[in-house]
């Protein structure tokens, strides 16, 4: 014989499954968790700020004096003294390539090379890249912060990028600029 339930009855029962649906939604959503590892975000060690070999690839937004200019970038260090910066408009349209041989700044248009200095100065990017000190900016997308008052980074969100967290959303700012940067990947080498 088939017992129907009473409307009250019903009515516990619905209010008991949403109960344990809010309750197991309340502990899962206030940590993030590498789909890896399902490891907290914040357990995990961050990334060493001396970190030698990496590629970071993102966007990044640079104001300077009211101006605002946009770009996506492919990041690779491979020694602590070398940088390789590619960067593009939308749709990858102007691709350009900036080097960092030790604290020299390099601009590769194709076969032109050129100091980044030599460069158009009304370009927000290109005046955030030059008053920064080269070997500076890699260290802080890592998360470091700046040896000097002068300038302030703030990693405002980090992933999880198995063993450690490390930043997807940075604001630099100093002498002027702002330079907010969102990393969507990060590859380390040799993975630890």
């Amino acid at each position: 014989m088939i017992q129907r339930l009473s409307s009250r009855c019903r009515g516990r029962r619905v209010a008991a499954w949403l109960w344990i649906g809010l309750g197991a939604a309340l502990t899962t959503s206030c940590a993030s968790t590498d789909p890896k590892s399902e490891q907290p975000v914040e357990t995990l060690p961050r990334v060493p700020g001396g970190l030698v070999k990496w590629e970071a690839k993102g966007k990044a937004s640079f104001t300077h004096q009211g101006a605002t200019e946009t770009a996506r970038f492919h990041w690779a260090r491979s020694t602590p003294q070398n940088d390789a910066i590619t960067v593009s408009g939308p749709f990858s349209v102007n691709r350009q390539t900036i080097e960092r041989w030790d604290d020299q700044l390099i601009w590769r248009d194709g076969e032109q090379v050129r100091p980044l200095s030599d460069l158009d100065p009304d370009s927000p990017a290109l005046t955030a890249l030059t008053a920064i000190p080269p070997e500076a900016l890699g260290r802080w997308l890592l998360g470091a912060q700046p040896d000097s008052a002068a300038w302030v980074v703030d990693v405002t969100e980090w992933q999880a990028i198995s063993p450690w967290q490390a930043p997807s959303r940075v604001t630099i700012r100093g002498s002027g600029l702002e330079i907010k940067v969102i990393i969507s990947q990060w590859e380390f080498s040799p993975a630890p």
